[in-house]
């Protein structure tokens, strides 16, 4: 008999944990954009833009793709505002894609090391439409003994709903 119940408490906590893993991939997506990233970086007198996906998922995650990268992190939405906090890996993902474009504007000698990003502010329309972001990815460069701080601007612009439903 106590082998019986050690198998029936056995597979009782494997099928919880198994529910609870179910549930954790369960969110499902509340409103994919596609909108345009400009960035500006005023100490190489440069700028540019690029396309990219942002899904927010009912678990309150949210994802932007750009390129090769992927920003995840989480979001709030308070009133005419949604503020995104990217995870580790998003930060990470921001950073790579920084990176990506400022280092053809600095000599491989200098290493580059950034800022712990902020959260954050996404503008909405009083209909719950997303209007702007803006935010800023800064760090400094260090070459020898010298170093220089720097920052890329941002703007989250042009969001066009593809699927869902907006804020």
């Amino acid at each position: 008999m106590k082998k019986c119940s050690w198998t029936v408490f056995c597979m009782a906590a494997s099928v919880a944990g198994l529910i609870g893993q179910v549930a954790a991939f369960g969110a499902s997506t509340n409103a994919t954009y596609t909108v345009t990233v400009d960035y500006a970086f005023a100490a190489a007198k440069e700028s540019t833009s690029s396309s990219a996906t942002a899904a927010f998922l009912s678990d309150n995650s949210f994802s932007v793709v750009i390129g090769t990268d992927n920003i995840t992190g989480t979001y709030t939405v308070k009133g005419s505002q949604v503020t995104l906090t990217p995870d580790a890996d998003g930060t990470a993902a921001l950073e790579s894609n920084v990176f990506d474009w400022i280092e053809t504007f600095v000599p491989p000698e200098v290493v580059i090391t950034f800022k712990t990003p902020k959260p954050a502010k996404l503008k909405l329309d009083k209909t719950g439409v997303p209007e702007s972001l803006k935010g800023t990815v800064s760090g400094k460069g260090t070459e020898g003994k010298k170093s220089r701080s720097f920052s890329i601007k941002t703007s989250w612009t042009d969001w066009t709903l593809t699927s869902g439903t907006n804020f």
